[in-house]
């Protein structure tokens, strides 16, 4: 059976995130925005185009460590999506 688009697309996608978490390590951590940037960066990343040109974003996209926290951050934004409640029928 054939790979669906989306099963391609993650799997693609699963290859260049492995890709990033080794080939770029930084073990001095040089040049890293902290925690509070790559939450951001990570609440942004729904929308590509905001890190178009984003110094910082370039940073995370050549720093294992960073690329890391990001998408760890990146799934701690999603959860809390989804845990978000749903307001009950007729509340305001």
């Amino acid at each position: 059976m054939p790979e669906s688009p989306e099963q391609k697309w993650n799997r693609v996608q699963k290859k260049v995130q492995q890709a990033i978490l080794t080939s770029y390590p930084n073990p001095e951590r040089k040049g890293c925005p902290g925690a509070t940037v790559l939450v951001d960066l990570a609440r942004r990343a729904a929308d590509l185009k905001t890190l178009e040109g984003d110094e910082q974003w370039e940073h995370v996209t050549h720093c294992s460590p960073c690329y890391k926290e990001f998408l760890e951050a990146r799934e701690r934004a999603r959860e809390s999506k989804t845990d978000e409640p749903s307001g009950a029928p007729g509340e305001k």
